[in-house]
């Protein structure tokens, strides 16, 4: 029995027609998924089922007594109280049931049918929506929805994203007999999906569901509504069931076009050949037959991009190694243990939210500084980072300045760059302040693609990219042939592309070799990683703890000054108990070879000498910072700090020699 039926619903907005003649039913226990590029009307749909917008043609029918819950994007934004009070609120149904149970039960003694039918199903549906264990539920629901720290706060206090999860956490609680759920899975991380598939799959939910979350459709759903030419078309199984019988629906439906279209062809040539000679009659025969002919209409195929990404050479096997570290803000707030990214590299960092990856990723690219420990680049290391909130991509600039402003391309280069990211025409022209989600993420790529790395360094790619866009972003990144690390809750995408995986685990990051498929399989099997090692062996006789090798500003002093200041300085010398034994090495080179300086004059001729060789060097940083190459940055700072510790070792020679004199 069908408990919400949609019959023939058509919807417009001014002379727009959003979608016309979707019909679908669901049943109790039904669990199906609703698919479609941003803007074809999954939010209307779903709103004309919630009974919150009316449609301009058909019906929606729902059985007697049903109720419906809806969860939108945007949710709780008038809401009041604390987080833990809001999901009490959810006990007001319960209270309402328990009421009704409690004025049955003295009439139940007369023996009435009908009352103790009532009763009976009042009893179940308190029982189904957990009433006789609320309390233990709203812990379950508020813990797996990670908000079960947050019980005291006010709800007005809350992120964005910590108030979609309240909403749906209120909703869960609220026990509606159908939900109806707009990407639910945003702002969720991976414990929290999957804690989110086990409870609806264990409650035996009745669900449509809008969501771009791929792994989450595939363990939740069991039928796919597609939206397909402004209607619905509909499909057994989850999402990869789904995209396998629509891929092979498409090539059917295409072939059996181009056969029908070839055999047009030859009739309208027929009728063209002999409309007016003896076998007139047969080709106007002919022609009525095809005037009744319907045509097979070819799939309608979505807008191709034409982009890819090059790598540079890069010289060596490893693009990035490090010690082991500790990154955070002040405090730590992960470690690791050393940590390889090689050429071919195609690694996933997982974790909880605030778990410390994006602190990670931004640490591992010269933009914060670790802890604990340090990071190496090949010299040859060309670094792309694409940050998660794309900051830099807001305010009146236009698409096509802030892609010349990236890249230093002309117009012309700019605008066929942007052509094969989907900007075309007047779009180039838009400002980027008032870009969606998606064609902010698409300008970004576009900028990462200027770039030329052999290292992508990516914080959450997917977000705001609908299913295409997705599976068009995994097709480029699958045919990049440089290195490339990311973060990543979308669990089908880290499947696809991940060879290792570097999950962080109460402030741990241990490594897994393989996809997430097998990560899951070990996890399943009860065994768990091992943990790193927070010494780095390779470092004879110490660690290399609290060496920076972040580029320094240069301070320039003349040769007098840097040498009153030279006793200072002497205790500079001696390269620190955790420093870089390769850099120490460098400096101990150089020093030796100052030493064999005599005399002031050579002294003060190889100081001048080394001070041009410093303003050079910041010159160099300061071009090379501004290009974007963050590894590169890195090393000629690592490259101006060893020159300025050899500088000070002659300065202090200097000081020595000037002692002597007088």
């Amino acid at each position: 029995m069908s408990v919400l039926s949609v019959q023939a619903v058509a919807k417009r907005f001014g002379e727009r027609l959003v979608f016309s003649d979707v019909s679908f039913r669901l049943a109790h226990g039904d669990r199906v998924g609703l698919v479609g590029p941003n803007g074809v009307g999954k939010t209307t749909l779903l709103r004309i089922g919630a009974g919150l917008e009316s449609a301009d043609a058909g019906n929606v029918a729902l059985a007697r007594g049903t109720r419906i819950g809806f969860m939108e994007q945007e949710v709780l934004t008038h809401a009041t109280g604390t987080v833990e009070e809001h999901a009490r609120g959810a006990a007001a149904h319960l209270r309402e049931l328990e009421g009704e149970m409690r004025e049955l039960e003295p009439r139940l003694g007369g023996g009435d049918q009908e009352l103790l039918e009532r009763y009976s199903e009042v009893q179940h549906q308190f029982e189904h929506a957990g009433g006789y264990d609320f309390e233990a539920t709203v812990g379950r629901v508020l813990g797996g929805l990670g908000l079960d720290a947050l019980r005291d706060r006010q709800v007005a206090t809350l992120s964005g994203g910590e108030r979609t999860r309240l909403g749906l956490a209120r909703l869960l609680l609220d026990d509606p007999d159908i939900l109806l759920l707009d990407e639910p899975t945003n702002h969720l991380d991976v414990a929290a999906l999957e804690w989110l598939e086990r409870f609806l799959i264990e409650k035996n939910e009745t669900i449509l569901v809008s969501s771009h979350d791929r792994w989450f459709l595939d363990r939740v759903t069991g039928r796919t509504l597609s939206f397909e030419k402004n209607t619905i078309v509909e499909y057994r199984g989850g999402y990869s069931s789904y995209a396998r019988q629509r891929a092979e629906r498409e090539a059917a439906t295409e072939k059996a076009a181009g056969r029908q279209a070839i055999e047009i062809e030859r009739t309208e040539e027929f009728i063209r050949r002999y409309g007016a000679g003896q076998r007139s009659k047969e080709a106007r025969g002919r022609g009525k037959k095809l005037a009744r002919v319907v045509r097979i209409e070819a799939p309608e195929r979505a807008q191709q991009h034409g982009w890819k990404l090059e790598a540079a050479h890069l010289a060596g096997d490893t693009v990035v190694q490090t010690t082991p570290l500790a990154v955070g803000y002040g405090e730590p707030l992960l470690r690791t243990g050393t940590l390889r990214v090689g050429r071919d590299a195609r690694i996933a960092v997982v974790g909880p939210n605030g778990a410390g990856k994006t602190t990670l990723v931004r640490t591992l690219v010269g933009d914060l500084s670790a802890l604990d420990g340090y990071v190496q680049s090949a010299p040859t290391a060309r670094v792309a980072f694409l940050a998660q909130a794309q900051l830099e991509l807001t305010g009146d600039d236009t698409v096509l300045d802030a892609m010349k402003l990236t890249s230093g391309m002309t117009d012309a280069e700019a605008r066929d760059h942007l052509a094969r990211f989907l900007f075309r025409g007047e779009d180039v022209f838009k400002s980027v302040g008032v870009l969606s989600g998606g064609e902010r993420s698409r300008l970004a790529l576009a900028r990462l693609a200027a770039r030329h790395a052999n290292l992508l360094v990516l914080d959450e790619p997917t977000n705001h990219l609908d299913l295409l866009a997705r599976e068009q972003l995994e097709t480029v990144l699958q045919a990049f042939e440089g290195a490339l690390l990311f973060v990543s809750h979308d669990r089908y995408f880290i499947d696809k592309l991940a060879t290792e995986i570097w999950p962080i685990e109460h402030g741990v990051l241990k490594r897994f070799e393989g996809n997430w498929s097998g990560l899951q399989r070990l996890r399943a099997s009860g065994q768990e990683l091992p943990m790193p090692q927070f010494e780095d062996s390779a470092a004879a006789g110490g660690t290399a703890k609290g060496i920076s090798l972040e580029p320094r500003v240069p301070r320039t002093r003349p040769a007098a000054e840097a040498a009153r200041a030279g006793k200072g300085a002497a205790s500079e010398r001696s390269p620190k108990p955790g420093q870089d034994p390769r850099l120490a090495a460098t400096s101990k080179r150089r020093a030796s070879a100052v030493r064999r300086v005599s005399g002031l004059r050579a002294l003060e001729a190889r100081i001048s000498a080394m001070e041009l060789q410093l303003r050079q060097l910041s010159e160099k940083v300061g071009q090379i910072a501004q290009s974007g190459n963050y590894m590169e940055t890195r090393r000629v700072g690592e490259e101006y700090a060893s020159l300025e510790r050899d500088l000070r070792t002659l300065y202090d020679e200097w000081a020595k020699e000037s002692e002597k004199s007088e």
